[in-house]
């Protein structure tokens, strides 16, 4: 996942007790109105921000087919990006749950492997384990998803359900008053479903993503966690808008700087 930061020396910054007396003002983030004066604040609660549109049959999938991809697929999301315990850094364990057998067997092969290109915890969103808080029990989310006709490698007829995500979550340092801060996670990508035999089951794959990025974070994170970066967003002057649908996708490892989350 690419990051979209100040790329501040965060722990260094902390240490400074001048530095932390900002930071903890309650005027820079209300705890208690995490989301005051973002754009996120008009977003839904959780699940509520992923929004299943009416299903239509697509290709030779009918519309009962549809529907149901479309379920599994808010399923996965709110699995990968607003379970809890994967969230905190845990095992990903109602993602794992939702895998097609082949994909789960891989996905929990490389689940944190020290090798970064096969890694798969990016595949979730999850903050070091034993980093962050939680600030409250809501997480902003603003998501959509359509069907379309597809192929896989061989020429075969899939169904793709294309999506794009998109959650702010409000955090501050573990175990500790202040400061606090937004972090985004975006996806673009979609999942494949397809039958082996005309009436067996309708299967799945969390396929490519064609953008994923945070915002909000540490730059060049040595694994798949995300850092907060809690002090980059004073002085940064934005190059990006973080709520831009239309802004181009950064290059993978790319580091970029946003405005407010």
């Amino acid at each position: 996942m690419t990051a979209l930061s100040g790329c501040a020396a965060v722990r260094d910054a902390l240490t400074d007790p001048a530095v932390r007396d900002v930071l903890a003002d309650p005027a820079v983030i209300d705890p208690s109105r995490p989301f005051q004066g973002s754009p996120s604040e008009s977003y839904a609660d959780g699940a509520d921000g992923i929004v299943i549109p009416e299903a239509a049959p697509v290709g030779r999938f009918p519309a009962s087919d549809v529907e149901d991809a479309y379920r599994t697929s808010k399923r996965l999301l709110v699995a990968a990006h607003l379970d809890r315990q994967t969230l905190l850094g845990g095992a990903p364990e109602a993602f794992t749950a939702l895998l097609d057998r082949r994909q789960r067997k891989h996905f929990l092969k490389h689940l944190d492997s020290k090798d970064r290109d096969k890694d798969t915890r990016g595949w979730v969103t999850s903050f070091a384990p034993g980093s962050v808080d939680l600030v409250g029990d809501v997480i902003k989310v603003k998501s959509g998803m359509s069907a379309e006709a597809g192929k896989d490698d061989q020429g075969r007829p899939e169904l793709w359900v294309n999506y794009t995500f998109r959650a702010v979550y409000p955090v501050r340092p573990k175990g500790a008053d202040g400061p606090v801060t937004r972090v985004m996670a975006f996806v673009k990508a979609r999942h494949e479903y397809w039958r082996n035999e005309p009436d067996g089951p309708l299967r799945h794959w969390d396929g490519d993503s064609v953008d994923m990025w945070s915002a909000g974070t540490e730059c060049h994170s040595p694994d798949g966690f995300l850092r907060p970066d809690y002090v980059g967003r004073m002085d940064a002057v934005a190059t990006s808008d973080a709520y831009d649908d239309h802004a181009p996708a950064l290059e993978k490892d790319e580091c970029g700087v946003v405005g407010e989350i």
